[in-house]
């Protein structure tokens, strides 16, 4: 697909929402041929979404959500391995629920050396405080809609992120890769790929129907 990826244990997202799920049996035919032993998990869409310093529906999430899109997982459990097996059981409600947000929380506190995510990038990132109980969104970089306002780095969990990824060149943590088939992740997401040493690689010509994968 176009990247070098350095890793023995590999946790794969792939977005599962409508717009991806023409390119999903190949990729995944191209994941399997690469690394046979990779947990790949299979969630609806791909929003990131902050609620003032916790991730929602992330390891220190409480309190009232964003009203959010939700779906049931995709991911083909009988292709884990077991660990990947135990991980799905503890993430698999708070990811239907916080889409890629919750699962790149959640896996920085398992033991995989590289978390790789394919997505078309259009969900974003959003950011919401609470207002009189009720979250209010104060930033989003989503296609759908933008909201100007705090960008990356701006909050807590933002920051405890771009640490966590930042120990990846000396092994405590694992580097990201992120494979587009439509438009650049965003600024946030890019920042993490950055700390990590990891990339990010534009997989368009499955879009346009162009060369094949190696």
């Amino acid at each position: 697909m176009g990247a070098f990826i350095r890793a023995k244990r590999v946790a794969v997202y792939l977005d599962c929402s409508g717009s991806m799920r023409a390119y999903l049996p190949r990729v995944e035919a191209e994941i399997r041929r690469q690394f046979p032993d990779a947990d790949v998990f299979r969630f609806d869409g791909a929003r990131v979404v902050g609620l003032g310093d916790m991730v929602v529906h992330g390891r220190k999430f409480h309190g009232v959500a964003p009203r959010l899109r939700e779906g049931p997982t995709q991911t083909m459990v009988e292709t884990l391995t077991p660990a990947g097996r135990s991980v799905q059981a503890k993430v698999r409600t708070a990811c239907e629920k916080g889409s890629l947000g919750a699962w790149m929380d959640r896996l920085l506190a398992e033991p995989y050396d590289a978390l790789v995510v394919f997505s078309d990038f259009q969900d974003g990132v959003r950011l919401y405080e609470s207002k009189k109980g009720e979250p209010k969104m104060v930033y989003s970089d989503s296609s759908y809609h933008k909201v100007g306002g705090a960008q990356k780095g701006h909050t807590r969990w933002q920051r405890e992120w771009l640490e966590a990824f930042g120990k990846a060149p000396q092994g405590a943590g694992p580097r990201l890769y992120l494979f587009t088939v439509q438009q650049e992740p965003q600024a946030f997401l890019q920042a993490c790929v950055a700390a990590s040493g990891g990339s990010a690689t534009s997989v368009s010509w499955l879009r346009k129907g162009g060369r094949k994968a190696p």
